[in-house]
């Protein structure tokens, strides 16, 4: 069923302020807690999930707005966020639309690759490459550690962002 442009404002609107509530939960101190040094980077997962089922270039877009708003607050990297996960999210759609199917193991799977993914360039690029003393310690205890952290939380992001993309597609609930 074809969504009229009503709908679709609706849909994405509500997707807009669901990637702003991740983002304020992710980078306002004490709005979540940290678990032995290590943060959730909610970003990742709720626009690599909010993107899937949706064609390329909305999640692109979703996955820009997120980046925008992580870079918005950021001393260190400009634009890395933005074009990291325009990428990620564009390539996720990609994978579903055309090989795989939009399942809780690919979205669980896929969040946690790019967790991954996000963590080793950031470190590599800014941490690694900054020549500071300490950068194989805050790999084994920031970055890793919040890859885990993050990777996990995306079991429970996806059960709570499914049925909200399910009622704005107005599609049924299948079991996967």
């Amino acid at each position: 069923m074809e969504l009229s442009y009503r709908d679709k404002t609706i849909k994405y609107g509500l997707y807009a302020a669901v990637i702003l509530t991740a983002a304020l939960l992710q980078n306002i101190g004490g709005a979540w807690f940290s678990v032995f040094g290590a943060r959730c980077f909610f970003l990742i997962p709720v626009c690599v999930l909010m993107g899937l089922g949706e064609d390329e270039r909305a999640a692109a877009f979703l996955g820009l707005f997120g980046g925008i708003l992580w870079d918005m607050i950021s001393s260190q990297h400009r634009i890395f966020a933005a074009v990291f996960l325009s990428l990620v999210c564009y390539i996720s759609s990609y994978l579903v639309t055309r090989l795989f199917r939009n399942t809780y193991h690919f979205g669980v799977i896929a969040s946690a690759v790019s967790v991954f993914a996000f963590c080793i360039i950031y470190w590599i690029c800014y941490v690694l490459i900054g020549g500071e003393d300490g950068r194989l310690a805050a790999l084994g205890f920031f970055y890793i550690p919040s890859f885990i952290y993050t990777s996990l939380m995306a079991f429970p992001l996806y059960l709570v962002l499914r049925p909200l993309k399910a009622k704005l597609n107005k599609t049924a609930l299948s079991v996967d």
